[in-house]
């Protein structure tokens, strides 16, 4: 039989049906009566268990269902990230296997959920051909918490005191809107959870092959933080880090704060210093606001030291340069037959937030969509390799392509 793949999409606003929908119209582009597994993500405006029942009347009960909420939806012939939308993977294949596992507790600590998940994926590399996506619900619902999202950084430090070497890996922290205003789930088949993370493990005759997309450039010299805790940062070259930040975004009166998440990125250059600039060595970390008493930058995580250089980043997403990225992972694939697509993409990079001319996933619909099957959502926090670190990174796109001999 090999490996059959397909994606399809729903904006039915019943949740039932718009699962009924996608899932036919799935089964029927790949030419299949039922299939083994499926990847569903769908907005937080559907009923999740309505939406899984109404897969699972097409697909059935034995077919395993993974996904969960996602604040957009991306696919060959499809992209939408407001009101009702759904989308569906379907696979079905004998040279591959698909495991799951799914810990539940991130509001008792990320460190220790993410690790009791290591211990969960221990043996991940006695697999054949082993491929790891992770998913994690990215929102606390604690609202007294200064930082309204779980940090991937923990997390991955939790599964990596466990771990000992990472399988080729991508992930996602799911967000169903914008600063996380609307609620979030994971779904595990039957399963409906909130702060929680759920592996995905893809063995087999199968391999993912990822690449990054920034969309964001150096536009400053170094600077070095010299007081922070967590994910707070107080002082930048020995002053108010909000201070330097205004400097640098040359405000005559002071910047309206509320948008810090639209005036400042900050990005950590992993590479050699004054090296040409290769976005693939950078990890930028969101601003989320400030502290106007004590004049600190609350950042998405809590992984920068004291002693870090850094450089203010500017917004810049090359639509051309992404077409280009992703051609060049097709071809990194040589002879191997390409058999679905799945692309990360953070929220922040639409149209709408990004002020772009036209949404950046178009080069990816265009590039990979008119190749093989794609599913894409879009993200809070997006978790891929970096040199010979597995990180959480912002503003990101993750394009992952899966291929078999």
């Amino acid at each position: 039989m090999s490996t059959k793949a397909a994606v399809s999409y729903s904006t039915e606003h019943d949740s039932y049906n718009a699962g009924r929908e996608m899932s036919l119209k799935a089964l029927a582009d790949a030419r299949l009566d039922k299939c083994q597994f499926s990847f569903a993500f769908a907005s937080s405006e559907h009923d999740a268990e309505k939406l899984i029942k109404g897969i699972k009347s097409v697909l059935g009960e034995e077919t395993l269902i993974l996904g969960g909420t996602s604040a957009g939806i991306i696919t060959g012939d499809y992209m939408g990230y407001e009101g009702f939308h759904a989308g569906i993977l379907v696979i079905s294949s004998d040279e591959i296997s698909i495991d799951t596992h799914l810990v539940e507790g991130l509001k008792d600590g990320e460190y220790d959920t993410g690790r009791k998940m290591g211990e969960k994926i221990s043996r991940i590399n006695e697999l054949e051909n082993p491929n790891l996506l992770l998913f994690y619900d990215s929102m606390q619902y604690d609202r007294s918490k200064a930082n309204p999202f779980y940090q991937a950084t923990p997390i991955l430090a939790g599964i990596q005191s466990v771990l000992n070497d990472w399988p080729p890996v991508a992930g996602v922290g799911i967000v169903g809107g914008a600063m996380g205003t609307k609620r979030t789930e994971l779904w595990n088949n039957d399963k409906i959870s909130k702060d929680s993370i759920l592996s995905v493990l893809i063995s087999g005759s199968i391999r993912m092959d990822t690449t990054i997309m920034h969309g964001l450039k150096p536009a400053s010299d170094y600077h070095t933080i010299t007081k922070a805790t967590g994910n707070i940062l107080f002082e930048f070259d020995g002053r108010p880090a909000m201070e330097v930040a205004s400097e640098y975004l040359g405000f005559i009166v002071e910047p309206d704060w509320k948008n810090a998440m639209y005036l400042i990125t900050i990005g950590v250059n992993r590479g050699e210093k004054y090296d040409p600039f290769r976005e693939e060595n950078y990890i930028n970390r969101l601003v989320l606001g400030v502290d106007e008493t004590s004049g600190a930058l609350l950042v998405m995580e809590g992984d920068l030291k004291v002693g870090d250089n850094f450089q203010f980043m500017r917004r810049s997403i090359e639509t051309d340069m992404v077409s280009e990225m992703a051609q060049k992972l097709m071809e990194s694939i040589g002879t191997r037959e390409p058999l679905f697509a799945f692309y990360i993409a953070c929220l922040g990079r639409v149209k709408k937030f990004f002020g772009t001319e036209k949404e950046e996933s178009e080069e990816i619909q265009k590039t990979i969509g008119s190749k093989m099957p794609l599913l894409g959502i879009y993200s809070g926090t997006e978790i891929a390799r970096v040199r010979d670190n597995v990180m959480p990174l912002d503003w990101t796109g993750v394009l992952c392509i899966f291929s078999s001999k």
